[in-house]
């Protein structure tokens, strides 16, 4: 039978538009989390496609059972969608608008939700482009109850804002112990790098570890003594230089110790070369370690989320997800539209909160009137990280909640030599993995990532064969049984901190009515991490000041059902 080319044409277009037909790549779909809900749990969709990879080709199903050896390129979607519309748009109305729910967004949500509770007919309204919340504060459960972190991370406790915000005995914490183990080039054995203030017990181990020198550890007793007596405050009123320069000039540490502790531990945490890391980003993120401690949720990092979701819903907010904006404007009058071509809808109100990643922000508010250029100006640098998670029946190699760094030295982040940090989330929290199993978490920096390019079993590979050579005894277990759960790849995991045109080190964030320097619209704010610190106290930060000024310029405003009365 023949069939016209044309027809061929039509079909494929209308299966793509109904999403019947998809043409990247499958996903695994989080259902998104409700209130009271436990953590979300994955649809079993594995990925046969790696987009950022390069591969094009779909490849033939794994048994089941057997490892998911794709890679996730997990990350928020452009939020710009430029579908035009094809159908009539439906209308609704609101006190303030919040583009984006990840953490930055939620909590903006919450903040204009407790801002407007005392004004009649006020609401608040947030919309997320993907199918579940959380943005980069992220986790799936399996099918075989393992929680997977999308992108290793860690929960830091004494983070101002996240003290503020959220119910910490909820969250179920269990800490990592301070310090870390090390694998260096001429040992077989992991080697400990203790804190002396928090951990007095090892200090003589950690003096006799061959990590740096004596001296190396006598110069830490300083830098501890400076980020514990001054203000988040002042640390961030120090002369800023990259912290490479700091960690030298400053400090005095060796390159040795540099090479084989600061350097994966502060490249883990800020994915970016020393020399591009802000000085006043590590004294801040030092203090935090340095009085508190990291640590992981028992339902992953989901968890965060999960309770600031609850917070939002119980505020009042309403959340509308896979409603993926493709316009704001201004009004004819005052206030903004916001359009999504996806869903036919357009919401209208006097205040909005654009809280997405930056790149995606700078696209958006190019629509606003006196803007059209941001979306000529350069972007902020991101900052992209792997990660992949390994399962396995019995106890783990290392049975302390602890870090443990590739401290090779110029080897490190190489093809041979990828891994950057592992540990086992499972020891730091059993609630990441079923009774009588654990997790493996091995992070790879997203310049060693680029080297396996549309190679993942060979970068499976090799993270066995370095794995195997810093757990000796397990290394049949590792190269052979050990089973490969997933593979992550977060492109946009972090804004660059000290490069670019908007580097993300600015403690208590930049004014949320302003963007790149110029002033926004009145009633129209911008907040995320890119606004303020590389962390999640800086999206937490950002997103409540942009959440209070919305909310307190919306009380100034006739509420939408006072509007839709007159």
């Amino acid at each position: 039978m023949r069939i016209d080319k044309r027809c061929c044409v039509l079909l494929v277009a209308l299966a793509t538009e109904v999403g019947a037909f998809q043409v990247i790549r499958k996903t695994n779909v989080l259902l998104p989390p409700m209130r009271n809900e436990q953590a979300p749990v994955s649809k079993t969709t594995l990925h046969y496609r790696i987009p950022f990879f390069g591969q094009e080709e779909e490849s033939t199903p794994p048994p089941e059972g057997d490892s998911d050896i794709s890679i996730d390129t997990t990350g928020p979607t452009d939020t710009v969608e430029k579908t035009p519309f094809r159908a009539k748009i439906t209308e609704e109305e609101a006190s303030v608008v919040i583009i984006g729910g990840g953490v930055s967004g939620l909590t903006a949500a919450i903040k204009a939700a407790e801002g407007l509770k005392k004004k009649a007919g006020a609401n608040v309204l947030l919309l997320e482009s993907e199918s579940q919340l959380g943005g980069r504060v992220m986790s799936e459960t399996t099918a075989d109850g393992y929680v997977l972190d999308k992108g290793f991370a860690v929960f830091i406790e004494e983070y101002p804002e996240a003290k503020k915000l959220l119910d910490y005995d909820a969250l179920k914490l269990r800490p990592f112990l301070p310090g870390a183990l090390v694998k260096l080039k001429s040992r077989n054995q992991l080697v400990r790098v203790a804190d002396p203030i928090r951990d007095p017990a090892d200090t003589l181990n950690s003096l006799l570890a061959p990590v740096g020198s004596l001296l190396d550890k006598v110069e830490v007793l300083p830098l501890i003594f400076n980020v514990r007596s001054k203000t988040i405050s002042e640390l961030f009123e120090e002369r800023q230089t990259d912290t490479e320069t700091a960690l030298i000039e400053r400090w005095g540490f060796s390159d040795d110790f540099i090479e084989k502790f600061f350097k994966p531990f502060l490249e883990g945490i800020y994915l970016a070369p020393l020399s591009k890391q802000s000085s006043r980003m590590f004294s801040f993120v030092f203090k935090m370690f340095s009085e508190g401690s990291a640590t992981l949720p028992q339902g992953g990092m989901v968890s965060v989320s999960n309770q600031l979701i609850e917070k939002a819903e119980k505020a009042g907010v309403k959340i509308l997800v896979d409603t993926k904006v493709s316009k704001i404007s201004a009004g004819k009058e005052e206030g903004f539209i916001i359009e999504s071509a996806k869903t036919k809808q357009r919401f209208k109100a006097p205040s909005m909160i654009v809280a997405t990643d930056g790149h995606v922000a700078q696209r958006l508010l190019s629509g606003i009137p006196g803007f059209e250029n941001l979306g000529e100006l350069p972007e902020q640098p991101q900052l992209s990280v792997g990660c992949l998670y390994y399962a396995f029946k019995g106890s783990a190699p290392v049975e302390e909640p602890i870090l443990i760094l590739n401290g090779i030295g110029d080897a490190a982040g190489t093809k041979e030599y990828p891994v950057n940090n592992v540990c086992f989330p499972s020891v730091v929290n059993d609630g990441y993995a079923p009774p009588g199993y654990n997790l493996c978490s091995v992070t790879v920096l997203g310049t060693a990532m680029k080297l396996f390019e549309g190679q993942p079993k060979e970068l499976d590979a090799a993270v066995r064969r370095q794995l195997g050579t810093w757990f000796r005894e397990e290394r049949s277990a590792i190269l052979n049984e050990w089973q490969l759960k997933k593979i992550y790849f977060i492109p946009n995991a972090q804004p660059a901190q000290l490069n670019g045109p908007s580097p993300a080190n600015v403690n208590g964030g930049r004014p949320s009515n302003t963007f790149r320097g110029k002033e926004l619209p009145a009633g129209l704010f911008v907040c995320g991490d890119h606004m303020a610190t590389a962390t999640l106290n800086g999206a937490l930060e950002s997103g409540a000041g942009a959440g209070q000024a919305a909310g307190k310029y919306a009380m100034k405003k006739p509420s939408p059902a006072a509007t839709a009365a007159a």
